[in-house]
């Protein structure tokens, strides 16, 4: 399964909502079994959707921002972290604002990750304070 592979990377979005989680990976929810309401994962080797209670590792269902859209960032605006990891301060560019159902809208980088998390969001012009 592609998006089950070990060592894959944590994503905080998917198309329906929500992600599975297993031992050591995760899976975007695909859909619903309409008859168990049992989420569905895609297993990309068999060319199918699969129960994820077919999986002995499983562990839980955790909702994720489902996005509905991408807009385009203006260039300048960056996302500023005071103490990034091991204090050191990190700012970033912002390259696009995904649109989601409830949360509105998630800053996205060039990694393809949210900043969300960001101590700042900063506008084209706009230094990080110094600690």
């Amino acid at each position: 399964m592609s998006e089950c592979d070990k060592g894959a990377v944590m994503t905080e979005f998917s198309s329906t909502g929500w992600i599975a989680l297993f031992s050591d990976r995760q899976a975007n929810v695909e859909g619903w079994d309409l008859v168990t309401r049992t989420a569905l994962v895609a297993d990309t080797e068999k060319g199918l959707l699969k129960p994820v209670t077919d999986y002995s590792d499983f562990q839980r269902l955790i909702y994720a921002h489902k996005v509905i859209g991408a807009i385009p960032a203006s260039p300048g605006y960056r996302a500023h972290w005071a103490d990034f990891e091991g204090g050191v301060p990190r700012t970033e560019s912002i390259v696009g604002w995904l649109v989601t159902e409830r949360a509105g809208v998630l800053p996205l980088t060039a990694d393809g990750a949210t900043a969300e998390d960001a101590d700042l969001m900063l506008e084209p012009g706009e230094e990080a304070p110094f600690a």
